[in-house]
């Protein structure tokens, strides 16, 4: 198994998980509950897999109805995961705010044309 397709599936898992904690936060949980899901034909296969994944971590319920649509909703383990996961993201756009702070010895050297760090070139 190559690491794009493992790739792949984790990106698919966590923009599941994402849906429902969106949908969870937009409608409350009464009404998650209850909603059913149309799973496109497709790529029903994977969709489902995921859905057992992110079952199997605890981080949602589904289940499968007689009509082939799914019921689904985040726990509150997805809940967390969900959280960790944007404030991971939001620290690594952040931290690209901050490019540029160290200048390597040779451009100071360019730049200045003196001696840098106590050593004599």
């Amino acid at each position: 198994m190559d690491l794009i397709t493992l790739e792949k599936r984790r990106l698919l898992r966590y923009s599941l998980l994402f849906q429902l904690y969106r949908d969870f936060f937009t409608y409350g949980y009464e009404v998650c509950v209850s909603i059913d899901y149309v799973v496109p034909e497709d790529c029903r296969i994977e969709i489902i897999a995921a859905l057992f994944f992110l079952n199997y971590q605890r981080w949602i319920f589904f289940n499968i109805e007689k009509d082939k649509t799914v019921s689904a909703y985040i726990l509150g383990r997805g809940i967390e995961e969900i959280e960790d996961y944007l404030i991971d993201a939001g620290q690594l756009v952040i931290s690209t705010l901050f490019d540029g702070l160290l200048i390597p010895v040779n451009e100071n050297k360019k730049e200045s044309g003196d001696v840098t760090n106590g050593s004599s070139t």
